[in-house]
């Protein structure tokens, strides 16, 4: 009897196996912060009047914890799309250079469409960024610049490309959801949500960049890429 429900449970393990890692990593994304429990517990870190420096080092610590699971749990993917990158390095970059493209004219058109003529909407999500960026601007740049996008792109790309069978659907999906939770949690009024605009149009960009190259590290190199610059120029011109 036992060893037939041990069989049942190894057999559902490997018939979901994708489904079960797509919505444990799509987990671990939104609770990623448990992480940040073990070093409170450690350096008895009080809640209540934790600093925004302090702050940002548990996040960065998340990062490094949840990108060391990302790594067990798609490392074969990984070795494949490294061994494809290396083989078809150019014709990839180019292909994510022109969606990139795409995506940064769109979210700058529809960026200035919104600042112009509905001052009501404020971009909460870049405010909190440069608050960020000014405390620890080298950590900033680690965990925005680099770690952040590679995080974002297993989470919102790798997963939902693997749940969702029409990948026309899936960029669409993947993007409108990315654009939507960099605004969801920082919103102040209504009006805010108009930015899902730009940050989707991103969104689906990276997307199709998966979808034409079938290799992940085209939006997560991008995407290093277009967040690295970003961080750069907000460190530059806060004078740090």
């Amino acid at each position: 009897m036992k060893n037939k429900t041990s069989k049942k449970i190894k057999d559902f393990l490997k018939k979901n196996q994708i489904l079960l890692k797509s919505l444990f990593t799509i987990t671990l994304f939104f609770f990623n912060s448990i992480f940040e429990f073990i070093p409170a517990l450690i350096f008895n870190i009080d809640y209540h009047k934790i600093s925004n420096k302090t702050q940002i080092l548990l996040s960065f610590y998340d990062y490094i914890i949840l990108l060391v699971i990302l790594y067990f749990l798609y490392r074969k993917d990984i070795k494949k799309y490294l061994k494809d990158l290396k083989k078809n390095f150019i014709k990839i970059i180019d292909k994510g250079f022109s969606y990139w493209t795409i995506g940064l004219i769109i979210m700058m058109i529809s960026n200035f469409i919104i600042m112009k003529f509905i001052p009501m909407a404020t971009p909460n999500n870049e405010i909190e960024v440069q608050k960020i960026i000014k405390t620890l601007p080298i950590i900033s740049f680690i965990s925005i610049g680099i770690m952040g996008p590679i995080i974002e792109e297993f989470t919102f790309r790798k997963t939902f490309y693997d749940l969702i069978k029409n990948k026309d659907v899936y960029v669409l999906v993947s993007g409108i959801v990315f654009g939507t939770l960099h605004v969801l949690f920082s919103y102040t009024s209504y009006w805010d949500f108009l930015y899902v605009i730009p940050y989707s149009a991103l969104g689906i960009c990276l997307a199709m960049m998966y979808k034409k190259t079938d290799n992940l590290f085209t939006s997560i190199l991008m995407h290093i890429f277009h967040n690295s610059i970003l961080t750069i120029i907000s460190i530059m011109s806060l004078g740090l």
